[in-house]
């Protein structure tokens, strides 16, 4: 018995334990269910969403464009018909360029572009709606130039395109080789063109008629044909992606005839625009006022300029004459006044630093030293004319006989050294030589004059003192040797 009530507790377990399993996943189905029927009808409210932003080219008329923050042109008349087909309301997001336009529609601040053509670099980041509108391009040049075959017939002309056009991508990526240069809207390339800023402009057929006539562009002409045509639809962010069903739905109903009829409304039309002849009247004014004010501006400001001017040419004048007597001042105290040649002052402060050079690169020099001893110590005080004579014969001697490179002074009374930058003794002894002998065949020197050269070497570690000093020592010496010869220091 015992047994028997202990095999029922066990089933009467085992039956509780099922039946609160298969309630629990019940009432969870239940649950699913009723959460995977309220997610669709949530996100089909999100898509029936009827309001649509979108964005225009701004400055694309009569295609589309913006006038007082209306949006006007074919593009407006399509998307009114399609806004009734497809129960659906655009919203206008303004802007201020077709770039522009491009980066909004790319970044989601608007949800669809309704006129712009397929391009790989679009597909990328944009789906599209089926074609609705087909329309040329062309090229557009300055009277006189000839028919042109296309992209290919340009050669090395530049061409003008609007940025951001699909037209840029397509030259880029067929005709690498052509000249580019970016414009801001197709009005502006045509005034840029009349200006001669390129040669050729990218456009199309009906934008570049209506502003060659409105703008009274008569020096412009339609050259060629452009490729590709304008085929033009929705372009639709992707994050919006189900509205393309709608777009395509709308356009394919759209009648033939309204299609004629748009087309007929704005092929060669010249669009005018209204004018606020209040602003007008109150700009006028202003403008008078201001060239009023200008003109009285001009008068003083005329004025000012003239004294400042003559200021200016004084200061000029003071400054030109300033300068030149700089320069004598300069001149003068590096030359002596009766030969010009170097003075003592400047010839010791070259030969210092031919004595830094040689301490640096260890490029020799050599000094010669001259002196002239009449033959009659009475010469100059009865002939004081001859002594300056004298000096300038030598002087000019030296000159004629010296190198470029070297250096020749007058450093005191009847004494000339002479410096040989970078010279080596024995060439320096060649030199003096030739100096000796030019000397001493002067007609002014020859006779009234003894002529004693003395000459050194730098040597290590010595200053300009010491090696004047070698050099003056061999100059005595050559004196004591009965003048008329070259005297080395040892």
């Amino acid at each position: 018995m015992l047994m028997c009530l202990h095999f029922l507790g066990v089933w009467l377990k085992t039956i509780i334990k099922k039946y609160l399993r298969y309630t629990v996943l019940f009432v969870g189905a239940l649950f699913s269910s009723a959460f995977l029927q309220a997610a669709p009808e949530q996100s089909l409210a999100f898509q029936k969403s009827n309001e649509v932003t979108y964005c225009i080219d701004p400055d694309w008329a009569p295609y589309e464009a913006i006038r007082n923050g209306i949006h006007v042109g074919i593009s407006a008349q399509y998307m009114q018909l399609i806004a009734e087909l497809a129960d659906l309301q655009f919203k206008l997001v303004p802007t201020q360029s077709w770039q522009q336009s491009l980066e909004f529609v790319q970044q989601g601040k608007c949800q669809v572009i309704p006129m712009m053509n397929t391009s790989n670099y679009r597909k990328q980041f944009l789906d599209f709606s089926v074609p609705y509108f087909e329309a040329p391009n062309v090229l557009v040049a300055r009277f006189g130039m000839p028919m042109l075959q296309g992209y290919s017939g340009i050669g090395n002309r530049t061409v003008g395109i609007v940025q951001g056009y699909r037209q840029v991508e397509y030259i880029s990526r067929h005709y690498p080789g052509l000249r580019l240069k970016l414009i801001p809207s197709e009005e502006e390339g045509l005034k840029q063109l009349v200006n001669g800023e390129f040669d050729v402009m990218v456009g199309s057929l009906m934008s570049v008629n209506m502003h060659i006539n409105n703008l009274k562009l008569e020096d412009l002409d339609i050259v060629g044909y452009a490729e590709p045509f304008d085929s033009l639809a929705f372009g639709i962010n992707k994050s919006y992606g189900y509205l393309t069903d709608k777009l395509n739905s709308a356009i394919e109903r759209i009648p033939e005839t309204r299609k004629v009829e748009i087309y007929k409304q704005w092929n060669n039309v010249q669009i005018r625009y209204s004018r606020n002849y209040t602003v007008m009247v109150l700009s006028t004014a202003i403008v008078l006022i201001g060239l009023l004010w200008l003109i009285s501006r001009n008068r003083h400001v005329g004025g000012y300029k003239r004294i400042i001017q003559q200021k200016n040419e004084e200061i000029t004048a003071l400054q030109a004459n300033l300068l030149e007597k700089n320069k004598t001042l300069g001149f003068l105290s590096a030359h002596d006044t009766v030969t010009g040649l170097y003075n003592r002052n400047h010839m010791i402060q070259r030969a210092e630093e031919e004595i830094s050079r040689y301490l640096r690169f260890h490029t020799t020099a050599s000094l010669i030293a001259v002196d002239l001893v009449p033959t009659d110590e009475d010469l100059f005080s009865h002939n004081p004319a001859i002594r300056e004579d004298v000096l300038k014969a030598v002087a000019q001697s030296c000159l004629n006989t010296v190198r470029d490179v070297d250096i020749v002074s007058r450093f005191n009374g009847e004494q000339f050294v002479v410096l040989c930058p970078q010279t080596q003794l024995d060439s320096a002894k060649i030199l003096a030589d030739r100096l000796l002998e030019c000397l001493a065949i002067h007609h002014l020197l020859s006779d009234k004059f003894k002529i004693a050269i003395g000459m050194s070497e730098l040597r290590d570690a010595e200053e300009f003192p010491d090696w004047l000093e070698r050099t003056i020592k061999a100059l005595y010496h050559s004196k004591r040797q009965g003048f008329g010869n070259v005297s080395v220091a040892q």
